[in-house]
């Protein structure tokens, strides 16, 4: 991993992440709302998250929880 990479989310913390985007719904497109339906599913079954997918994940938490 580089030095300045943000470490992987684990499986808890994905769960935690996508809950708190699913209760911010309103403030997520279409799209997003389907990756995370998507990412869902995939962690309730027991796969893991690409870094990719790691990554919008992180993307689409913080613009659902930002302020204002």
């Amino acid at each position: 991993m580089d030095e300045g990479a943000t470490p992987m989310t684990t499986t808890d913390e994905a769960l935690q992440l996508v809950a708190d985007c699913e209760a911010r719904e309103s403030r997520l497109s279409e799209w997003e709302s389907g990756f995370i339906d998507s990412i869902r599913r995939q962690l309730e079954r027991g796969a893991s998250l690409t870094a990719r997918q790691d990554e919008t994940l992180n993307r689409i938490w913080n613009k659902a929880t930002e302020r204002g």
